[in-house]
């Protein structure tokens, strides 16, 4: 601490000064009258977490967690020497709260009084001697009570072996009753237990399957799928396999099996059950033919759907399909394809192809060639499309065909679908710009009058772009439409007129409901937010009246409205949302945090010697702590990568400072600092980022935040490699001097870390 920042105590004799400023209690001097810290020791400064400076600039309120009045009421007992023992909660330097004892003793320096309180932390310490006591006797109990548990204990372990012997007889029988044949082996490989139901499926008598090894079981194809499945269990813990099992006499036994591993007193045995799979497999194969059946004929439920067997006999037909042939599905079944779906070219006249038995042939899925025609059993006519696929079996043979076909009613849903997107917004759905210029001239007339427009803008989505991301900004813009229409009323029209801009339209409206619209959109945007950054829309709203006023003055009118009212309303947005943005960044990275602080200290530091001024001071403290701001942008998972960064890693963590530049200008409470931030990783010889400054033209700010922040990087920061000591950091600094960093701060920067030293 700075001899000349001693405080009323300075002009005392130096073994009092000596006394006061090191001691290891915690001392604080403060004037009774105003609570304002007037001094303190270093102790105080480590407690509390702040500086020297810091401290004489709080009252003792900062940190006790009473009322000023409270407080007062205590301050003044302590003054009348009426009692000088306290017990306080006060916040520390990391914002935990911690019981301490306080000792207040009045005290008169150079004609002014003043309280000397000597702070205990006495957190986690017990205070009260009864309580105490009282736990005592607890404990007392405790031990009688687990005494006397013991004694049950063992009551109840020669009970539970008696339960132990009872399940084990519980366990054998469950052992027996696997449908499989369960097996364990041992280390060497060697078979050591196994249920009768293994000595039933292989044939083998009990002596014989002793210490059989698991290859004696497979052999060829069978025996290599069986090991890789064993590798798997080692390396993963758990395998399944399906083989042929060859038993006693030769037969191969279609089998799946599974094993783990188990450990018992140390050593590993790997155990599973197999079961006969050959009666389930061909059931699998029933269910899969009859699957693959159904599964492709109702696929298009919603089209018509005819299914023929190879022979182009009709199958199955669903009700779409009964309705466009004309055929029911009682007399359908088991006729021609041809003769239900009976199809001609829409050109010619001519009747089409045989299209099933193409299929049957190619085996490959066909289309109907364009302008073909359904002729219905009624003779009537319909332009459809259709497909058609062939039903292949597990081996590959053709066991029919599926026709999916429908009419012109798909086209003209898709025809709607493509006008309805070219009406509305894709991001958030509302009408488009287009849609509201339709509508507007529509609603121009004089049945409408009165006319109201509210135009909306949404505070801050740029900044949030460039902090958080589009995604988040996009959530942003589909919150707004939502509370926008939710405060509308039906038959107003809500539009995005695109970026961050919507407009309603509101017919038959006067002034005093479009204030009252805007005040319940206004109202349901304060309870809205996305992640961390709340809702905020500025809205500005004119009203036609006079069916001969041009609807465009009105507009621009209301427009102009809104972008008077957003001067003032994103101002504080954007103020707002930079608080968000650092406070996410450390919440995210809390090594970030700590590494912004010290910067910031050092900064302060650095530009106390050189003798900035207060303003110009706190704008780089402020700086110093921002300067990775930035870093928010930075692409999840780089920053705290345990692995060596590569250069595409690299080259994404050198945006930083232009999006902490973005960030911070568009607020103007921090754009006086954008410069500092943006040219803080820029060289002194011009070798830097992002725009190759040099010299001079870099900001005083931004060459001390270079060199604080490379020196609690090499110090504190080092991901891959061992931190440098601090004497290692000032050569590297001295190294650096005059191509890196400005020789200058350079020297005034080595010279404030070796006096601190």
């Amino acid at each position: 601490m700075d001899d000349q920042k001693a405080g009323p105590i300075k002009d005392k004799e130096s073994f009092f000064e000596e006394l006061f400023r090191y001691n290891q209690e915690i001392m604080l001097l403060i004037n009774p009258d105003t609570l304002k810290i007037e001094d303190c020791n270093r102790s105080a400064c480590l407690f509390y977490g702040k500086t020297h400076d810091e401290m004489v600039t709080y009252k003792i309120t900062q940190f006790n967690c009473l009322s000023e009045d409270q407080l007062k009421k205590e301050v003044e007992q302590a003054q009348n020497r009426e009692r000088n023992q306290f017990y306080f909660k006060h916040r520390c330097f990391n914002a935990e709260i911690k019981d301490v004892e306080v000792r207040s003793s009045p005290v008169s320096l150079d004609g002014r009084n003043y309280l000397l309180s000597i702070v205990t932390d006495i957190s986690g310490l017990q205070l009260d001697s009864d309580a105490l006591r009282k736990e005592n006797t607890v404990l007392e109990k405790r031990v009688a009570e687990r005494t006397y548990a013991l004694k049950e204990l063992n009551d109840q372990l020669l009970s539970a072996k008696a339960e132990l012997e009872r399940e084990m007889v519980f366990i054998q029988a469950l052992f027996e009753s696997i449908p499989g044949y369960l097996y364990v082996y041992d280390e060497a490989g060697r078979l050591i237990k196994w249920n009768k139901k293994h000595e039933e499926m292989t044939g083998y008598s009990a002596d014989e399957l002793a210490n059989m090894t698991l290859e004696q079981w497979f052999e060829g194809d069978d025996l290599v799928r069986v090991m890789a499945a064993v590798d798997d269990v080692f390396k993963k813990g758990y395998g399944e396999v399906e083989a042929n099992l060859i038993t006693k006499g030769g037969k191969k036994l279609l089998i799946r099996s599974n094993g783990v591993i188990m450990t018992l007193d140390g050593k590993n045995y790997f155990t599973g059950v197999g079961i006969d799979i050959a009666e389930s497999k061909r059931l699998e194969a029933e269910l899969a033919k009859e699957s693959k059946l159904l599964e492709i004929t109702l696929v298009s439920v919603g089209d018509g759907v005819i299914s023929s067997d190879k022979d182009g006999r009709v199958l199955f037909i669903n009700r779409v399909a009964e309705e466009l042939t004309g055929w029911t599905k009682n007399e359908a079944l088991g006729r021609p394809i041809e003769t239900v779906f009976n199809i001609i070219n829409d050109i010619n006249r001519e009747k089409a192809g045989n299209i099933v038995k193409e299929v049957i042939k190619t085996k490959e899925i066909r289309e109907l060639d364009n302008h073909t025609l359904l002729i219905a059993r009624d003779g009537s006519e319909r332009t459809i499309e259709d497909s058609a696929a062939p039903i292949i079996d597990e081996n590959g043979e053709v066991l029919g065909v599926v026709l999916v076909f429908r009419d012109y009613t798909e086209k003209k849903q898709k025809l709607d679908q493509i006008e309805y997107l070219s009406y509305h917004d894709q991001l958030t759905g509302l009408y488009n710009r287009r849609f509201y210029e339709e509508e507007l001239a529509r609603m121009d007339t004089p049945r409408n009058l009165p006319l109201s427009l509210i135009m909306g803008d949404v505070n801050g989505l740029k900044l949030v772009n460039d902090s958080f991301g589009h995604i988040m900004g996009d959530e942003l813009l589909i919150k707004a439409a939502a509370t926008i229409t939710k405060a509308c009323r039906t038959d107003d029209v809500v539009a995005r007129l695109g970026g961050d801009e919507f407009v309603v339209l509101l017919p038959k409206t006067n002034q005093i409901e479009a204030e009252e619209i805007i005040a319940r959109i206004e109202e349901l945007a304060k309870t809205e937010q996305v992640g961390t950054v709340e809702l905020s829309i500025s809205f500005g709203f004119e009203t036609k009246i006079d069916e001969e006023e041009d609807i465009q003055r009105i507009f621009k009118r209301a427009e102009d409205y809104m972008y008077r009212r957003k001067l003032t309303e994103s101002l504080g947005m954007r103020n707002k949302t930079v608080g968000m943005v650092i406070e996410t960044l450390f919440d995210k990275y809390q090594k970030e945090m700590f590494h912004s602080e010290r910067v910031s200290r050092l900064s302060a530091e650095v530009g106390s010697i050189i003798g900035l001024n207060s303003k110009d001071s706190h704008d780089l403290q402020t700086a110093g702590l921002m300067h990775d701001i930035g870093k928010i942008g930075i692409a999840e998972g780089i920053l705290d990568k345990p692995e060596k960064l590569s250069e595409k890693d690299w080259i994404e963590i050198r945006r930083h400072p232009e999006i902490g530049y973005r960030i911070l200008s568009s607020a103007n409470e921090f754009a006086e600092i954008a410069d500092h931030i943006l040219e803080h990783h820029e060289h002194w010889d011009g070798s830097g980022y992002p725009k190759g400054l040099k010299g001079e033209e870099i900001s005083l700010e931004a060459r001390i935040i270079a060199i604080a922040d490379a020196y609690d990087a090499m110090t504190r920061m080092r991901l891959h490699m061992d931190d440098l000591t601090v004497e290692e950091a000032i050569e590297e600094i001295n190294r650096c001097s005059g191509t890196q960093f400005d020789p200058e701060i350079a020297r005034v920067f080595i010279d404030m870390i070796e006096n601190e030293s």
